[in-house]
């Protein structure tokens, strides 16, 4: 089943019209028609979508996952503002090609998946799927390989956090907690089987992870 047919399923399970549920959402009938033929896959009011035909979001959009989902911010609690339904936003899921030249990256927007989070504090936040297993800890915080993790590039990294960098002379990223030792700045790995890195000028912060998320296949 895809999108198109979870809408229209959802509409006429709930007696609306493509007219009625278009004005619920704040689109054009037309908008709407195009969603239930399949000719916009990644609809952008998909947040008011869901509202309106009282549905989860997730489902309204893969139709096969459920989530976990696990606030990052845990060793940073601060950083965290108090959930608000209303600034719920769609951020776009990115490669880690992607990700290593995001500030110039044009996102295609039909042909982009897209998370959401209420965490979102810039238009250039995104998601991005852990690879590795660097980050895989037998205690406390995990973020294991195949999680999804919220990037904010518009944060200032403090002791603690876990980012996202690039490796300048590869090119590559890497995910690792930022920490601060004297006047050293070191990048280091929740698995103690890996070493940790020592930050240089041949290293660019990316971003800040704010959640990590894990989705299940039911």
């Amino acid at each position: 089943m895809t999108i198109a047919n979870r809408v229209k399923e959802k509409r006429i399970e709930l007696g609306l019209t493509q007219a009625q549920l278009a004005n619920l959402v704040g689109i054009s009938q037309q908008s709407l028609q195009k969603i239930e033929d399949g000719k916009t896959q990644n609809p952008r009011k998909i947040v008011a979508l869901s509202k309106a035909l009282e549905c989860d979001v997730e489902w309204l959009e893969s139709g096969e996952y459920t989530e976990l989902k696990e606030s990052i911010p845990q060793y940073k609690s601060e950083k965290v503002k108090p959930l608000q339904a209303n600034r719920i936003q769609a951020r776009p899921v990115i490669t880690h090609g992607q990700a290593a030249n995001w500030l110039t990256f044009n996102v295609d927007t039909e042909q982009t998946k897209w998370m959401y989070t209420e965490y979102s504090e810039s238009d250039k936040s995104f998601w991005l799927k852990v690879v590795g297993d660097h980050m895989t800890s037998p205690s406390g915080l995990s973020v294991p390989e195949g999680y999804f993790i919220f990037v904010e590039p518009s944060l200032t990294p403090q002791n603690g956090d876990l980012i996202i960098a690039k490796m300048l002379q590869s090119n590559e990223i890497t995910f690792k907690k930022f920490a601060l030792d004297a006047d050293r700045v070191y990048l280091k790995p929740l698995n103690p089987l890996y070493h940790a890195i020592e930050a240089t000028r041949d290293i660019q912060v990316i971003g800040v992870v704010k959640e990590a998320r894990a989705l299940f296949k039911v």
